[in-house]
């Protein structure tokens, strides 16, 4: 069965969707939800807390309000994007 691609914007999306629904949640759920290794989402999730996306709990992770605006604008982008043909 080939891999199935995902762009980093894509991988963005799944997490921030994965903790919106399932938060808080500790990185290695994260991981297991979103289909990646563990060092790759130490990445994102280093980007989106920089950002502002998501904060540290002390249960877990957790999307900020910031990061309910910025999940909402891709939710909508996607919609675009896939009827223009891209993959995410």
């Amino acid at each position: 069965m080939p891999k199935k691609y995902r762009s980093r914007a894509g991988i963005i999306y799944d997490v921030l969707r994965i903790v919106l629904a399932e938060g808080p949640l500790p990185p290695t759920r994260i991981a297991t939800y979103a289909n990646l290794p563990y060092d790759r989402l130490r990445v994102i999730i280093d980007s989106l807390e920089e950002k502002g996306l998501i904060e540290r709990t002390e249960n877990g992770y957790v999307v900020t309000e910031e990061g309910r605006r910025a999940l909402k604008i891709l939710e909508e982008s996607v919609v675009l994007l896939k009827s223009l043909g891209f993959r995410l």
